[in-house]
């Protein structure tokens, strides 16, 4: 099988990274959130899964994402990135999150080089 460089992937974390986000949109208004806490389970350079004990207001059926601004630190590097909420599930107490970066292929490349050098310190 032939590795296609322009396919996403996705690495997961044994231990997840710690994460902020608050929410900026939210029924296709400009909102103000107060910073929420958050896991994050894995990495793509298109999005990642988090966990929160935060039960957001995502729907499915909504026109209306739920937009979030996700600040999280790989290696020694800061990352806020604007993103969307794509899907949401619930396990125990706990929810998970499907987030989609809204990011330029200059944030995608710059994930991708921290995930490799993540992966060499592992």
């Amino acid at each position: 099988m032939r590795y296609n460089r322009k396919d996403s992937f996705r690495f997961t974390f044994k231990t997840p990274l710690k994460a902020a986000f608050s929410i900026y949109e939210l029924n296709g208004k400009e909102v103000h959130s107060h910073a929420g806490t958050a896991l994050m389970h894995d990495l793509s350079p298109s999005g990642t899964k988090i966990s929160t004990n935060l039960n957001l207001p995502v729907d499915k059926n909504s026109d209306y994402p739920v937009k979030i601004h996700l600040q999280f630190m790989l290696n020694q590097s800061v990352y806020e990135i604007k993103a969307e909420i794509i899907w949401k599930k619930i396990y125990f107490d706990d929810y998970f999150y499907g987030v989609h970066f809204y990011a330029g292929d200059d944030i995608k490349e710059e994930i991708i080089q921290q995930l490799k050098v993540y992966v060499k310190q592992v």
